[in-house]
């Protein structure tokens, strides 16, 4: 499972930059007087309220992750209470555990729940650790494998499917076996399997391998959310190019939390980072940047 390609989820990675409600044609986030749609008001407000109520009652706490435009209306001080946003090794992680959901499919070990369109299957900390490409590393690298696994066990998502809305996780990790240690039970949600209902691109079996080979300085998830974006681009384009205007790159790239931190001067590198690790992928041939006709800045993409 570590040579060819595998299928990734439009929805999956909507859901991982924050576009689920951006992308949705079926379900209007504000209603015609500019208010929030009180279906998803609802259940948001619900979540928080339960975050809240674990925190107060010291229970293992949990994590909702929003879309952009319900985090861009909620306040500061809550939204660092109530939400955290994806590590780089939790992106890794994602992407790995898709690649293990369909293996475990191909080999009729995935059991499907069609009401609930989740599914559960067994997961050997070896085939993650390869899938991760730390296969060979023993020590930290595998120690933060763990953490991100379970730290997606504390995550919920806002998973939007046509005109519906829940809130629930992606991964949880249900049970650790006693005999096993690296034996675990996962159960995912649909998009990372059922794709008969989804739309999808592909992705290199070995990325996380790549990205850890290619990549310079720190992990950073928005870049490794942008490579993701950019084989999604590849996979749809029909000449082999794409153009993304600045705004659509600092959207993708949720970069707006540099600028909530302070941190304006890190922006244009962490592009630069992301157009980088591209072309050291072999994804991205060449990147010029140019001026649309409002004289905003714009990239011209031309893939390998």
């Amino acid at each position: 499972m570590t040579t060819g390609k595998f299928i990734y989820s439009n929805r999956l990675l909507n859901i991982e930059t924050g576009q689920q409600l951006t992308k949705n044609k079926h379900l209007n986030f504000l209603n015609k007087d500019g208010e929030m749609n009180p279906m998803i008001l609802s259940k948001v407000n619900n979540t928080i309220d339960d975050i809240l109520h674990v925190e107060q009652t010291g229970q293992e706490k949990f994590y909702i992750y929003l879309p952009n435009e319900i985090e861009e209306k909620l306040p500061k001080q809550l939204l660092k209470q109530i939400s955290k946003d994806i590590t780089s090794s939790e992106v890794r992680v994602i992407t790995a555990i898709v690649a293990l959901a369909q293996f475990a499919k191909a080999k009729n070990e995935l059991v499907y729940f069609d009401q609930i369109n989740r599914a559960y299957f067994e997961l050997d900390l070896s085939e993650l650790y390869q899938m991760m490409g730390v296969g060979n590393s023993k020590g930290k690298l595998r120690t933060l494998v763990k953490e991100a696994l379970f730290g997606l066990n504390q995550k919920k998502y806002v998973l939007i499917k046509n005109s519906s809305i829940s809130i629930s996780h992606l991964v949880q990790v249900h049970e650790v076996d006693g005999k096993n240690p690296n034996k675990l039970k996962i159960t995912v949600e649909g998009c990372f399997f059922n794709f008969e209902k989804e739309s999808y691109f592909h992705l290199p079996a070995d990325i996380n391998k790549k990205i850890r080979k290619f990549s310079t300085g720190r992990p950073n998830a928005q870049v490794e959310l942008f490579i993701k974006c950019l084989y999604q681009a590849k996979h749809c384009t029909k000449n082999n190019t794409v153009e993304y205007s600045y705004d659509t790159v600092f959207k993708l790239m949720k970069l707006q939390k540099l600028v909530d931190n302070k941190n304006h001067k890190h922006i244009q590198p962490t592009i630069e980072k992301a157009f980088d690790l591209a072309k050291k992928l072999d994804l991205v041939k060449s990147i010029k940047e140019g001026k649309d006709r409002m004289g905003k800045v714009k990239y011209n993409i031309e893939f390998c």
